[in-house]
């Protein structure tokens, strides 16, 4: 086996442990909600950050420099995508019951109102980044440098769709957990190819600000 398809593989496995650790903590162990964060802080950036020093390679290079030149027209996306989760909300909250999911959701995740807005600012800025790090930087950007584009791309996005539906799975009904699957494999191929030019996370993690402020939209609508 070659260099690059040690790396590879490496990389892979490292991502998939990743995600089953959270995927552990935040299903069985279930500690407080800031524990958990502090532990995704750990498992998707700080592992993955060792795991390529240990590659000797730069870490912090051009996926972190600002293009502000696309800001607005990216803003221009998010809001389209905004407006987009919020129309099929609508379109959809006489078929599923999303106020009962919400709860559910929210005593998971021992959600008030007073803690709220502190929960929702992080899911939407520090979350989305964290996540981005990992699924778009780590196993999209960086495996893609390993491998070919096609293995990178379908990684990436099916491991970004499998982690949420397995932080919701016993929330869903089976439909509805379907179709999150499938929007979630889209909207990581999605988020691949705003990053597959520019090799920017930030273009991927203005969208997904985004699409977590609409979700933090509607949970708050039914909190």
């Amino acid at each position: 086996m070659n260099k690059c398809s040690l790396k590879t593989l490496w990389l892979i496995i490292m991502v998939i442990i990743c995600c089953i650790a959270m995927a552990i903590i935040e299903t069985i162990i279930e500690p407080t909600y800031w524990v958990k964060s502090v532990l995704k802080i750990i498992f998707f950036l700080f592992v993955p950050i060792v795991f390529i020093k240990l590659q000797k390679e730069k870490v912090f290079a051009d996926s972190f420099s600002l293009n502000k030149k696309g800001i607005l027209k990216l803003s221009g996306l998010g809001l389209l995508i905004y407006a987009i989760i919020m129309a099929a909300f609508f379109l959809t909250k006489g078929i599923f019951d999303y106020s009962s999911l919400v709860d559910s959701l929210s005593a998971d995740q021992n959600v008030s109102q007073n803690s709220f807005i502190w929960i929702a600012l992080y899911i939407s800025f520090c979350n989305s980044l964290l996540e981005e790090f990992l699924f778009r930087f780590v196993a999209f950007i960086k495996l893609s440098e390993y491998t070919t584009k096609k293995v990178a791309y379908i990684f990436s996005s099916c491991m970004f769709a499998v982690y949420h539906v397995a932080m919701i799975g016993g929330s869903f009904p089976l439909p509805l957990l379907l179709l999150a699957l499938v929007g979630l494999a889209i909207g990581g191929v999605i988020f691949n190819y705003v990053d597959s030019k520019s090799r920017n996370i930030y273009n991927s993690w203005i969208i997904h600000m985004f699409a977590d402020f609409a979700i933090m939209t509607i949970w708050y609508i039914h909190i």
